[in-house]
This record gives structure tokens, C-alpha cells and sequence, in this order.
């Protein structure tokens, strides 16, 4: 399986990985534009990162020309809001810190208008420019005709997806009219606007992508897709609906949709949906009031924030500045350059808080060093993939976020509870390199001067501090997690000025590439809220954790750290903590289980699942990183998935290592 085998489609967290390269500044601004970039030596190359993660199966849907000023004022209203966003909560965290007094109340209200608008006018526009998550594996072996018929019927099950949520809004907009929010009094009907417009952009684009396919393409899977919506209507008043044939029934749409190749969040609604129809469990305007609950509260901020801030450190260069200076202090250890490289990962890990993002960050300077010194690229691939699975347990991870925000989990806890359970596991493939360190004939480095330690040292003092001012914020009560992010992206954006490879014009594309990549998260949730609300009515969620509660205290935590790299392993998206995090969090308090132990746990596994091949994203990033193939990094990656797996059932079988800094600074989960 070579790197151009197109498995899976996230365009932005490989954009990422592309604009990291040493901070350059000269990336494009949109996908139009990446097939006309060319990589500098020292880094991917971008047509490499494009043919090893998405084909021409996901593409970026070309608009006519008068329908580009739409796409760039909907771009511009999502950059303006963010930027003033993270202004607003940033001085009114300053304000109350210092001077006791809010500049103003009521932030909660304007955070949630903007995180509606990102989920689906944001949404809309990463849809268009092919950043949507989507599985690939089927439709990318088919032949031409094939595939362009099942990405014409992936389309055409996006209208119809968003034609029943943005239709069944319009009521909701009319129950809402006059009502205001409490404190800034808001009308009701601009949380909800967002939505039938962003729905109504979604079906404009997949209109405009099918009028470009081949008519017959078109036409049949719009056939197909009339069959298939047919079998759900006809499906409504039969008896079967309440045997155990409807859960089959469930999991092939499911199976259908995701295998050819629709969008994560819509195969997601698509399921709710189709449960909802099928049983009349509750009238359709609810599925637009979940969609609309689903992009989340004011926790959900921190989200498009430290998204922000992981693109502002990645054109900062801060990822040559910290290897340098670990390089300097470690190299001289047997294995010692993969040790950086650990190390490196676990330090970037609590600066950007994006698993593409800390890879692109840390493994392209160390590519770079790990040739010079004679080091296998399949080494340094697996080993950089099994450090961002490490990793994403370290706050300010989108994982822990998310996982914050839909359970009742304190995320500040969440956040100091994560870090020595990442350092055990990290500590155990350090361990492995060395010892293989002694069979592989990795010769250490020569042992760096006192001199060049204490010039490194200097250089990369302002990134480490990063994750100090971070966690120092939360600890010592000056905010939380939500408002320390706005000091992320101070910081970054302190750095990226300081050291001259960030200029104020750049501030424009980073906000874009902020708000497209939300836009596609939090529609990707929006769906899953959809999802999992349909099969609670249904007493799905309590079947599964009635089965994994029979199974006992002691092999609970090992189901869920099985169940998770599963999961994580076939979606591939944070779509895995929201439905299994609530879900099985009940059990975990019903066992005695320490909520931040239960938390953690799962999102170590969500990460080992999220390296695990044929699918994991993480995986093909970090062989294009490394510039080798799947097959060449799969043997050594096996031995640290294996060590990893070790861990994180030690971590499991002693609370202490989670619970420990949490209770030193009297942080309940």
C-alpha cells in the first residue's frame, strides 16, 4: 500500500502539516491554489501530502464566478467573528483578573451565535473546498465510472441531509420569534438563522458539484438515492421496525454510507434521521434543535481558539527551536535522536493542542536531522505517529475539549490529569528505543557543548514556557480553559511577531484556515449530536452500557480502552468521545471509577486508534512527513503500538497516576 493509495480525506490537517514547513509563510491560501505550491527541499512535498491523503474523488467544488463573493463574505463574517471573539473574551478575562469587573456580560450569549455560525456557514465552506472527513477506502479502488457515480451519490445524500435540517429549522425560527436571550438580549432567531442559511450553502454546493458530473452519474445515484429514502418511508408503519432487524438495519446504512465515502457528519445524521423517521420517536423540528445543540456551549470555544493558536506557533518556527535545543541536551544517549523526538512531541503536545499540527511541528525538523544521522525513515514515521497517539492526552487537546464538554468531567481537571499518564507512555517508548537502540546499531550523537546547550536553551525558552502559561492560568484561577485559550493565541501570536516569521498580513489566512477547519469539526458534531440523541431515544446507548456494565469493575476500563481504539480506528474523528464519553461515563461512577481516570483512558486509546492503518490519518501524515510508505513504517510501528497498549493498561490499573496532580492543586473531576 503506497503512500498514493487515497484512504482518507482531511484536507486540513495536511494543509497543516504543509504551511509548518519551518514557518513559511508562502503556503497557499486555499486549495485551488495547493497544486501550484511547490515544497521546499526540506520539507514534504505538497503534492505528496495531497496524493497520500485525499484524491481527486474529494476535490474542492470551483464556483462560478458570481457565486466567489459569497464564499469570500461568508469567509469574512466567520474571520471577523472568530478575531473579535477572541478579542472580547481575551480583555474580559484581563479585566476580571486584574481590575475584578467583566468589560462585559453575557459573553456566553455571543459565543454561542458564533459557534452556530461556524458549525454550518463555516461548515458550508469547508464542505466546498473538500475539507470534510470522509472514508475512502472503497471508493478510491473503484474504476472511474464507479467512483464518480458514488461521489455523485455521496452529494446527493448531502442535500437531502441538509434540505430536512434546514427545512424543519424554519419552524424553529418562527417558535423563536420575539424571544431574546437574558443578557444581551439577542433575538432567538439569530442562533438559529445560521443554520437555514448554511444548509441551504451546503445544498447550492453539492447542486453545483452534480451539474458538473456526468449527467448519467447524476442522474442514477439521484435514483439510488430515491430508492434508499423510499425503503426508510415505506419502512415507517412495518412491523419489523421494532425487532432486532431495525439495529441491522441501523448499522447498514451506516456501513453503506460511510464505505462510499460520504462526509462523517452527514453519514452520522443520515443514521439519526433514518432512526427518527423510521419511529416517529419525535417530531422533525427536534432534529434541527439538536443539530443546533450539537456545535456546542461556551466550552466548545476553546476549540476554534486553540486551533487558532496551532496555526499561529506552526508559521511562528517554534518546531526547529525546541529540537534544536533537546537535540543538544539528549542527542548523546543511545537513540538518542528518537528519544528527541519523543520529548518533542510531548512538549508540542501542550502547545497546539492538534495531533497534525504537533507532527508537523516537531517531525519535520526532526526528519531532517534523523536522515542526516543515518536513521530509517520507517522508524522515524512510526515513531512519530505512536508520539502524537502519546500525546493526546496532553492538554490544551481537542480530545479532552471535546470530552469536557459533553460529559460532566471538569475539563481544567481533565487537563492536569492527562499529563503523567502521557508521560508514562512516553516513558515506555523511550524504554523501547532503547533497547532497540542496542540491536538496530543507532550510534548517539556527539555529546553537544555546555556552550550551544545554553544557546539552544535560550532560543526555545519562550515556546516551553507555552504550556506553563497555559496550565498556570487554569491552576491559578486567572480563567478557564475556554478564556486561557485567548492567551494561547496572544502568546503565539507574541512569538510569531518576535521572531520575525509571522506578520500581521498573515493574520488574515490563519484566521481562514482557523474557521474552515472549526467549520468542518463542528458540523462533524452537529451530526453526531443528531446521531446520538436518535439512538438514546431509542435505548441504544443503555443496551450498550447495560452489556459493558455486566462485565465487571475489573474489565471495564480494558472493554473501553478496546472499544475506543476501535472506534477510533474506523472513524477516525472526535465523533468517538462524544457517543461513547456520556455514554459510558455512568457505568465508570457506577463502579467507583475516578471520572478523570475513566476520561483519560479514553482518550489515550481514541489515540492509538487514530494511528492504526488502513485508516488512521495520523499514520499516512506522518510517512509523508517521513517521505516512505505504510509497508515500510507498519514493522516498527508494531512494536510501539504494542508497548503503548502496555501502558495505557498500566495507567488504567493505577488511578494514582491520573488522579495524582489533579488532587495536588484540589481539581475534582
Amino acid at each position: 500500500m503506497a503512500l498514493n493509495n487515497r484512504f482518507f480525506s482531511w484536507r486540513a490537517s495536511c494543509y497543516r502539516c504543509a504551511i509548518a514547513l519551518d514557518g513559511d509563510t508562502s503556503s497557499p491560501t486555499n486549495w485551488r491554489d495547493m497544486n501550484t505550491t511547490i515544497a521546499r527541499e526540506d520539507g514534504p512535498d505538497l503534492a505528496a501530502i495531497e496524493d497520500a491523503t485525499f484524491g481527486p474523488s474529494i476535490t474542492p467544488i470551483i464556483l462560478p464566478r458570481w457565486l466567489d463573493a459569497l464564499d469570500w463574505l461568508v469567509l469574512a463574517v466567520l474571520n471577523v467573528a472568530l478575531a473579535f471573539e477572541v478579542v472580547l473574551v481575551f480583555t474580559n478575562t484581563l479585566a476580571r483578573t486584574i481590575f475584578d469587573t467583566p468589560i462585559m456580560l453575557g459573553i456566553e450569549e455571543t459565543s454561542q451565535l458564533l459557534l452556530i455560525v461556524i458549525a454550518f456557514l463555516g461548515g458550508a465552506i469547508a464542505y466546498r473546498r473538500g475539507d470534510f472527513m470522509s472514508i475512502k477506502i472503497l471508493v478510491d479502488s473503484m474504476p472511474d465510472k464507479v467512483r464518480v457515480f458514488l461521489n455523485a451519490t455521496s452529494e446527493w445524500v448531502v442535500i437531502v441531509n441538509s434540505l430536512v435540517i434546514g427545512v424543519f429549522s424554519i419552524p424553529l425560527i418562527q417558535a423563536n420569534a420575539g424571544a431574546k436571550t437574558t443578557m444581551l438580549s439577542l433575538d432567538h432567531i439569530w442562533l438559529t438563522l445560521p443554520m437555514t442559511l448554511g444548509t441551504a450553502m451546503f445544498v447550492i454546493f453539492a447542486l453545483i458539484a452534480l451539474w458538473r458530473a456526468p449527467r448519467a452519474a447524476s442522474i442514477g445515484s439521484a435514483v439510488l438515492v430515491a430508492a434508499m429514502l423510499a425503503v426508510v418511508l415505506l419502512s415507517k408503519d412495518a412491523a419489523w421496525v421494532d425487532t432486532s432487524w431495525y439495529y441491522i438495519y441501523l448499522v447498514a446504512i451506516f456501513i453503506v454510507l460511510l464505505a462510499i465515502g460520504v462526509p462523517i457528519g452527514f453519514v452520522l445524521a443520515s443514521v439519526g434521521l433514518g432512526a427518527i423517521v423510521v419511529t416517529g420517536g419525535a417530531p422533525m423540528t427536534a432534529v434541527a434543535m439538536n443539530a443546533q445543540r450539537g456545535a456546542g456551549g461556551f466550552i466548545f470555544l476553546a476549540l476554534p481558539f486553540f486551533i487558532l493558536a496551532g496555526f499561529i506557533m506552526d508559521r511562528a518556527g517554534i518546531g526547529a527551536r525546541i529540537v534544536d535545543f533537546l537535540a543538544s541536551m539528549m542527542g548523546h544517549v543511545r537513540g538518542g535522536m528518537l528519544q528527541v523526538m519523543i520529548v518533542g512531541m510531548y512538549i508540542s503536545s501542550g502547545i497546539s493542542g492538534s495531533k497534525a499540527a504537533d507532527m508537523a511541528t516537531i517531525g519535520i525538523p526532526m526528519n531532517r536531522l534523523l536522515n542526516q544521522r543515518g536513521y530509517k525513515k520507517s522508524e522515524c514515521a512510526a515513531l512519530l505517529a505512536a508520539s502524537a497517539a502519546m500525546g493526546e492526552a496532553i492538554p490544551p487537546s481537542i480530545a479532552v475539549l471535546v470530552l469536557g464538554s459533553v460529559t460532566s468531567v471538569s475539563t481544567g481537571a481533565l487537563f492536569l490529569a492527562g499529563f503523567l499518564p502521557a508521560a508514562v507512555i512516553a516513558a515506555s517508548l523511550m524504554l523501547l528505543v532503547y533497547v532497540r537502540a542496542r540491536f538496530s546499531g543507532w550510534e548517539p550523537t556527539e555529546r553537544a557543548s555546555l556552550a550551544v546547550v545554553r544557546s539552544t536553551g535560550k532560543s526555545a525558552i519562550l515556546p516551553l514556557l507555552m504550556p506553563v502559561v497555559l496550565i498556570g492560568g487554569i491552576v491559578g484561577g486567572v480563567g478557564t480553559p475556554t478564556e486561557v485559550s485567548t492567551f494561547a493565541v496572544a502568546y503565539g501570536l507574541g512569538l510569531g511577531l518576535l521572531y520575525g516569521k509571522f506578520k500581521l498580513k498573515d493574520m488574515w489566512t490563519v484566521l481562514s484556515e482557523s474557521s474552515v477547519l472549526s467549520g468542518m469539526i463542528f458540523f462533524t458534531l452537529a451530526g453526531s449530536t443528531i446521531f446520538s440523541w436518535a439512538l438514546s431515544l431509542e435505548g441504544v446507548p443503555q443496551a450498550i452500557a447495560g452489556a459493558v456494565g455486566d462485565l465487571g469493575p475489573k474489565l471495564f476500563l480494558p472493554v473501553v480502552i478496546i472499544l475506543t481504539i476501535i472506534m477510533g480506528a474506523l472513524l477516525e474523528s472526535l465523533v468517538t468521545i462524544v457517543i461513547l464519553g456520556p455514554l459510558l461515563l455512568p457505568v465508570a461512577l457506577q463502579f467507583g471509577i475516578d471520572p478523570l481516570q475513566y476520561g483519560i483512558v479514553m482518550v489515550e486509546a481514541f489515540g492509538i486508534g487514530g494511528i492504526l492503518p488502513p485508516i488512521g490519518i495520523a499514520l499516512y501524515v506522518s510517512c509523508t512527513i517521513c517521505k516512505t510508505t505504510v509497508e515500510q513504517a507498519m514493522k516498527p510501528l508494531f512494536w510501539y503500538l504494542a508497548v503503548m497498549f502496555v501502558a495505557l493498561l498500566f495507567v488504567a490499573s493505577i488511578p494514582w497516576i491520573t488522579t495524582a496532580l489533579p488532587n495536588a492543586f484540589n481539581m475534582k473531576g
